[in-house]
């Protein structure tokens, strides 16, 4: 679980002082520290004590509202229009805390409907951007919590965060092509409905859909090693003449971070395709999903056309 916002401000408050009093005597020289008589060793940014832990987790959640809100206009305007920021790790030496790698994992999807076979055809990716500033961790730590701009912010020995995303979003880990037959018998639900209001309605569902997710993730899905769990695209192919729901996938990325031996952030990052149970029509599906009414207010635990819900169609899918 996260920790509340007023513990990550105060522990913030006691990594910047350890920067501001940190000396030449740091090791922060361009490379990492050298011991005569031990290998040097590496930790994760979040080992260091004095509240390290909490104060990364604010600067994730930081850089991630700050990432979400340039994305529409840059990076997400290719095949993948969805790129979800995950965590961002970094690796200090464990004797100086010299920074020695950093990482931010994403993840994206697309999905394509056949129109004969009445399949979802996924393409899930994920991302592993790294950066390496030349500083320390509690520096690290306190110009990124400092910064009105974290993510535009040019840091010691290279640019700005910013700067190093845009080669590795070239660079997607897991892409699979997408082929599809050819057909009439199909169509994706984003373009069943052709009015303003029907189109409207369908967004609101994925919308319901996603906030559901984000709320029941800290005790379920996000409690095991993958506490990073992003939802993304939810597809259903639609039978064009009767509006019934022929198959739904609903994709998912996440990630948790490794340090090798050699100091570089190795994240483990996986993806998740996972079938929602629904049997009825594309308009019974919204109805629920938007429901002013229902008794149960989480729009991914109330059940589809259909009885399950999308709750139980994916427990036993994001868990494995």
């Amino acid at each position: 679980m996260k920790p509340p916002p007023m513990l990550r401000l105060a522990s913030v408050s006691l990594l910047i002082f350890g920067a501001a009093c940190a000396t030449s005597e740091d090791g922060i020289n361009g490379s990492d520290e050298q011991d005569t008589t031990t290998a040097t060793t590496y930790v994760d940014i979040q080992e260091l004590g004095n509240g390290a832990e909490e104060a990364w987790y604010g600067i994730r959640d930081k850089l991630n509202g700050e990432f979400a809100q340039v994305c529409g206009d840059t990076f997400c305007e290719g095949d993948f229009s969805n790129i979800t920021p995950l965590s961002v790790f970094c690796s200090v030496t464990s004797k100086n805390a010299t920074v020695h790698d950093c990482a931010w994992t994403f993840t994206a999807s697309q999905h394509e409907v056949d129109p004969k076979l009445g399949t979802v055809v996924v393409d899930v990716v994920t991302y592993q951007c790294h950066f390496k500033p030349k500083t320390s961790g509690p520096k690290l730590i306190a110009a990124l919590h400092n910064a009105g701009d974290a993510l535009h912010a040019t840091l010691p020995g290279m640019g700005s965060i910013y700067d190093t995303l845009g080669d590795c979003f070239d660079h997607p880990i897991g892409e699979t092509p997408i082929t599809v037959q050819t057909g009439t018998t199909y169509i994706d639900a984003e373009n069943y409905y052709l009015s303003p209001k029907s189109i409207a309605a369908w967004n609101t569902g994925l919308s319901h859909l996603h906030s559901g997710f984000d709320q029941v993730c800290g005790d379920t899905f996000c409690g095991s090693d993958y506490s990073d769990v992003q939802a993304l695209d939810l597809g259903c192919a639609v039978t064009k003449s009767t509006g019934n729901v022929k198959a739904c996938t609903w994709n998912f990325g996440g990630s948790y971070g490794q340090i090798a031996a050699t100091g570089a952030v190795a994240p483990v990052t996986k993806t998740w395709s996972c079938p929602v149970a629904v049997h009825g029509t594309i308009s019974a599906m919204i109805g629920v999903l938007t429901s002013t009414t229902d008794p149960v207010t989480n729009a991914i635990q109330r059940p589809l056309p259909g009885g399950t819900s999308a709750y139980d169609s994916i427990a036993g899918c994001v868990t494995r």
